[in-house]
């Protein structure tokens, strides 16, 4: 008996656990939350155009406007006529209607490049091809949300009836765990490490889920705008000016430097993930340290002013690792000039506080939402006042831990709509005995 009623124990766990993995994946399905997102920001690309055009011909704007938009379009149509996305279209009876569109505002894109102020017979023109769009996709977005709606309720039905059959079998697992021996505890104690050791594996494949979904996503947006520029070269490029060719080139290069970016911010998860960063302490001049983080950014920004204001206590040089300590700094200073007005100065004032040096980097940006506060540090978190504006959510996470490894921290006071001020607290002395021992033996 206590043979049959381990093997209906083994039956049961392992039914328990194949519904609640099945369920888990029911849950993680969202295609119909992407693709809904997908097809609202093609119809807001869209209607953002239309009423660019109407504004230029009345206003006399810059075309700079309407070329950004109309570029952002054609992507987010591309975007919609590829891959997963095309059959999606199909299934909802909107590929073919979309392709249509696509190629009548292909047609008129020297009409929308070229509008000249007043030309209302164009923009009438224009209108007329943006208009059917605009209601196929309005169309298309509410024959997803049925969709979603409706494979969502079958879910929950399967979810509910998955749920059911996994109470039943715990219950069943305990009435047999009562009737078993103390080797049949020992083989649940088992089971339960075993449940931990999975959870937590759950655990950081979800993090590197949404890591990849974030990277995903920011490597996808620049190369649209590539793409975008080498289409319009290919296509124009006889007739370009040269000064047009170079901004486009400048263009693609802007956007090959942020994805260099992202692909060092990458590693740096990487490596700080798998323990292999590790500081390596030396005397370092304060004033140094600083001014390399300020030559850096302004070479990037030669525009943007930066102020540096060291106090009289300061002690000329510190104990720490000068690459680990430049990038916080580099971060800090270059996420102060990314969040914050061209017309605002960023400050970086040095003190000392505590046998530490403070290393504070001043802006009068956006500044970060009180609730929002306490996830600042935390991978892939985004402010909400960062919209509109390159990352990927790690710089911040990346730099807290480093700071940690110098033996310091990084703390900042924010207020929204105000501006932040990121503090770098390092101690004076390190705290690596090499490090000292060089340091006693030089003063001798």
């Amino acid at each position: 008996m206590a043979g049959a009623a381990i093997v209906a124990f083994g039956v049961l766990l392992v039914f328990a656990l194949f519904r609640l993995a099945a369920t888990e994946t029911e849950m993680r399905k969202n295609e119909g939350d992407n693709m809904l997102w997908a097809i609202s920001r093609t119809q807001s690309a869209a209607l953002h155009l239309d009423a660019s055009i109407t504004r230029h011909a009345a206003l006399r704007l810059s075309t700079g406007d309407i070329e950004r938009r109309y570029n952002i379009l054609l992507s987010r149509l591309s975007l919609l006529s590829e891959g997963p996305q095309r059959r999606y279209m199909t299934d909802l009876g909107q590929s073919k209607n979309l392709a249509m569109a696509e190629r009548d505002i292909k047609a008129l894109e020297s009409e929308i490049l070229g509008l000249s102020f007043g030309d209302t017979a164009a923009v009438n023109r224009i209108h007329d091809v943006l208009g059917p769009l605009i209601e196929e996709l309005g169309r298309a977005g509410n024959r997803s949300m049925v969709r979603q709606w409706e494979a969502t309720g079958a879910r929950l039905d399967q979810q509910r009836q998955s749920i059911l059959q996994v109470i039943v079998s715990i219950l069943a697992i305990i009435a047999l765990g009562i009737f078993l021996s103390v080797s049949m505890l020992r083989a649940m104690a088992g089971h339960q490490r075993s449940l931990r050791s999975f959870k937590r594996e759950q655990e950081v494949a979800e993090a590197y889920r949404s890591f990849v979904a974030l990277v995903s996503h920011q490597f996808r947006t620049p190369l649209a705008v590539i793409d975008s520029a080498m289409q319009r070269l290919l296509r124009s490029g006889r007739n370009m000016e040269r000064a047009e060719i170079e901004r486009r080139a400048e263009q693609v290069r802007t956007e090959v430097a942020g994805l260099t970016k992202l692909i060092g911010a990458t590693l740096d998860v990487v490596r700080l993930e798998a323990g292999q960063v590790m500081p390596s302490p030396e005397t370092c001049y304060v004033e140094t340290l600083v001014e390399r983080a300020r030559t850096r950014q302004i070479a990037e920004t030669p525009d943007r002013v930066i102020e540096v204001q060291i106090a009289s206590e300061v002690p000329p040089s510190i104990e720490t690792d000068p690459l680990l300590t430049e990038q916080i700094l580099n971060n800090l200073v270059s996420n102060a000039v990314k969040y914050s007005p061209e017309t605002e100065p960023v400050k970086i004032r040095v003190s000392t506080l505590n046998k530490q040096v403070c290393f504070a980097v001043e802006d009068g940006g956006v500044g970060i939402p009180d609730i929002e506060q306490a996830k600042l540090f935390d991978r892939f978190f985004r402010a909400s006042t960062s919209a509109g504006v390159p990352g990927t959510g790690v710089g911040l996470s990346i730099a807290s831990q480093l700071a940690r490894l110098l033996g310091g921290q990084l703390d900042f006071v924010s207020r929204a709509g105000i501006g932040s001020t990121f503090t770098l607290r390092l101690p004076i002395a390190s705290a690596s005995p090499q490090v000292r021992s060089r340091v006693q033996n030089a003063e001798t």
